[in-house]
């Protein structure tokens, strides 16, 4: 037993197996358990999540279907030419304003989502109202509130619905009732008393019984659902009963400014018990609609899933041990025969008690065998790269001081594969992108791309031609190749073969590498003139672009080009396209740019692309100067184009992008103007085609904008002119008059807005190929 015990203790690193397997089993089974837990948890709240938000988003759907309809009413209220005298004439008119009133009171009976109305005139100080008792009530204080109102003691949100509290009798202020009140007046500014204002009341009960309706379909009065309007007051069918919730609006509001999002869920605690709150604001009328129910009702079948994980996490428990045993000793069959056959190997110790465990004690053995063998070759192998490495660098950096003494151990030590002093060729290879790859990679990532580089060029170019390959320990390496007798087959062959080192590496690492050639040094003395000279060459990569190989011969136009900076006529030319927004010309213009910065001087290359950005920024700086809303555009990155790129593909590539986005800023600007015009002009024929004074002159001076400019842009975006539009909307009301009612097709004619029968006759059978009392005789035979 004493023995079997020991056998054991000695077998650390079984008993570590053992360990291992049951804390990995362990670990990832209640990982597992928790996940499971956790994401059942998840799934629940999201389903509910969903559901409550498909509830906010069918009343928000009824909230904005609402507003548009009294939105518009109000609109054909205010322009409605018989009614417009009630809001702006200053003259008094006892009959036709009773008239007028009359007339209003029709059109609420019409109307049943319609509370009341009233037309404030400025001009006379006065109040025209009709509708529901309470808004003449003397008992009522619903006009003392439109009037708080109007005298500017609140503020008003145009054109939008805003909950109003009133008491329709002021002896039972316990008996409070609501409306939606929709104010419209002709100033785009704040609302003062100068202005003539229309008032139209909206009954709430269409909208509370549907939130009442919400409410009840949960068994759990805490379950709520109310609105909390534009001055952030709360508002329900049960609004006594929802006083509880009055801290909930702050938290919601808060939510709303961090959050930036127009529909969510958080959880709140409400008189110490969690609750779930989602919120969905409306934008047509600046409302935030708020569901409230109990936390703990949403989670109450997750947590009876504890008991189940619970168990299942105590049975998986002991089938884990049990296991763990069986496949630990299978695992540690391999160590015991390997242990067992370190015992016969010198330095090995039957008695393990003082080792740490069983690999521990093979290691040892292993490294005592080989440590010999290995200290001799190590400093061998070390001492020689580090002689050759300084008589590379010495050579190429400092030819001109490098001796014969040198030059022969060179040749004794085989540092060096090229004759040189016969006829060389010296370049430079670097590779694309180098500071985004040394940025995103760690640096010695970097070296072995290099490192990799220089294998691929020797097993490609080195294998046709004889060179070498240095890495002199910078961003670059370093080529040498013998240049025969005729440098320029030469010079066509090192291309060829770098090339195709190119194409392999790139398929292999996915980076590209620039290759320059330098002039031929006739002996090893002009070798560091020639490798500087490839230096200067290699910074023609920003005129070729990545993966070029760079000759002497491709870059002699560009040092013998005088050209040193972009011609004024040109700048001249790029500048008014920009201003004259011509996408066309300009991108033309950029391109011609491009060619004639391609073809200078390093240095040109430099100064021209800085003085083309520069251009570009005082053109967006003067188009700014003269513009309401400036163009939105980082004018910061185009100082960054030429420490950020290498080549002038990218940097054109960058220039083209901005000024895309200067246009497309400066046609959306257009297109938004003009599209809201556009649907103000159809809002106003929808609303009035039955005037037969009705015109693009009439419609213009509503607008305040000249009869030309609104037919221009409405032919523009509809493709038909504004005259046309009405006569189709005139004659397709007339199209459901004659399908709906008897009534004679002259004054059918007259309802639409034709003033003349004829005419009316005319259009109708152009359009529809018929008469009009043919068309309802047709109609009604097909019935």
């Amino acid at each position: 037993m004493n023995n079997y015990l020991r056998k054991y203790r000695e077998r650390k690193y079984l008993i570590r197996i053992i360990l291992s397997i049951n804390l990995l089993i362990i670990s990832v089974m209640l990982a597992s358990l928790l996940s499971a837990f956790l994401y059942s948890k998840k799934i629940s709240l999201d389903s509910q999540q969903e559901a409550n938000e498909k509830v906010l988003s069918q009343i928000n759907y009824n909230i904005t279907y609402m507003n548009d309809t009294v939105k518009n009413f109000a609109i054909s209220m205010f322009y409605d030419t018989d009614m417009a005298h009630l809001l702006f004439s200053g003259e008094r008119d006892t009959f036709e304003d009773t008239d007028r009133v009359n007339k209003l009171s029709k059109t609420i009976a019409y109307n049943s989502f319609i509370h009341s109305i009233v037309f404030y005139n400025s001009k006379r100080n006065m109040f025209f109202t009709s509708g529901d008792d309470a808004i003449t009530s003397s008992t009522s204080n619903l006009m003392n509130l439109i009037g708080e109102y109007l005298s500017g003691g609140k503020p008003i949100s145009k054109m939008q619905m805003m909950p109003l509290r009133y008491i329709p009798d002021l002896k039972h202020p316990e008996r409070p009732q609501q409306v939606f009140s929709l104010f419209m007046y002709d100033s785009l500014d704040a609302y003062t008393k100068k202005d003539s204002a229309l008032i139209i009341n909206v009954k709430p009960e269409w909208l509370f019984e549907k939130l009442e309706l919400m409410n009840r379909q949960s068994t759990n009065r805490a379950n709520r659902i109310f609105i909390l309007d534009q001055h952030q007051e709360m508002y329900s069918p049960d609004f006594q009963n929802d006083q509880d919730l009055g801290d909930l609006k702050g938290e919601v509001y808060r939510q709303i400014a961090s959050s930036h999002r127009q529909v969510s869920q958080f959880t709140y605690m409400a008189h110490g018990e969690k609750q779930i709150v989602n919120y969905l604001v409306n934008n047509s009328v600046n409302w935030v609609i708020v569901d409230v129910e109990p936390y703990e009702g949403v989670i109450a079948a997750v947590d009876r899933l504890k008991i189940v994980f619970l168990t299942v996490a105590a049975i998986c428990l002991v089938l884990a041990i049990a296991a763990s045993f069986i496949v630990s000793n299978r695992l540690y069959s391999p160590i015991n025969g390997l242990l067992n056959q370190t015992k016969r190997l010198p330095g090995g110790e039957p008695d393990r008690s003082n080792e740490q465990d069983e690999i521990s004690y093979i290691s040892h053995i292993y490294n005592h065998l080989i440590e010999k063998l290995m200290t001799e070759q190590t400093r061998h192998d070390s001492n020689e790269a580090i002689i050759r490495s300084y008589y590379l660098r010495k050579l190429f950096t400092d030819s001109r001081a490098f001796t014969s003494e040198e030059w022969s151990e060179c040749i004794r030590g085989g540092y060096v594969n090229v004759d040189l002093e016969k006829k060389s060729i010296v370049g430079v290879v670097k590779l694309d992108r180098y500071g985004e790859l040394k940025n995103k990679m760690l640096g010695v990532d970097v070296n072995l791309l290099n490192f990799a580089v220089s294998n691929i060029i020797r097993e490609v170019v080195l294998e046709e031609l004889r060179g070498d390959v240095v890495d002199i320990r910078g961003d670059h390496l370093v080529l040498v190749f013998e240049a025969g007798e005729r440098p320029e087959e030469s010079y066509a062959a090192i291309t060829k073969l770098l090339q195709e080192a190119q194409r392999i590496f790139g398929e292999y690492y996915h980076v590209t590498f620039t290759a320059a050639l330098g002039d031929v040094a006739s002996h090893y003395h002009e070798l560091t003139t020639r490798y500087e000279k490839a230096l200067d060459y290699h910074l023609y990569k920003m005129n070729f672009g990545h993966g070029s190989i760079i000759t002497p011969e491709m870059v002699q136009s560009n040092l013998a080009n005088v050209e040193a900076h972009i011609p004024l006529e040109l700048e001249r030319k790029f500048a008014e396209s920009i201003k004259a927004g011509r996408p066309d010309s300009v991108f033309q213009e950029l391109e011609h740019l491009h060619r004639l910065i391609a073809g200078m001087s390093s240095d040109a290359v430099v100064q021209s692309v800085i003085q083309l950005g520069i251009l570009i920024k005082q053109t967006v700086r003067e188009i700014n100067q003269n513009k309401l809303s400036p163009l939105l555009i980082d004018l910061r990155s185009i100082d960054r184009l030429v420490f950020e790129k290498e080549t002038l593909d990218d940097i054109f590539a960058e220039f083209g992008a901005i000024l895309s986005a200067i246009f497309e800023d400066q046609k959306r600007g257009t297109e938004t103007k003009d599209h809201f015009i556009i649907d103000t002009i159809k809002d106003v024929i929808q609303a009035n085609y039955s005037d037969p004074n009705l015109s693009l002159q009439e419609i213009a001076d509503m607008l305040r904008m000249s009869s030309a400019y609104v037919g221009r842009i409405f032919k523009k975006q509809e493709t038909i002119s504004v005259a046309d539009y009405l006569n189709e909307i005139r004659l397709l009301k007339s199209v459901m008059l004659l399908e709906n009612n008897n009534l004679p097709v002259n004054e059918i004619s007259e309802k639409v807005g034709f003033s003349s029968p004829s005419y009316f006759f005319k259009l109708f059978k152009k359009r529809f190929g018929t008469t009009p009392k043919d068309y309802r005789i047709k109609k009604s035979l097909s019935l």
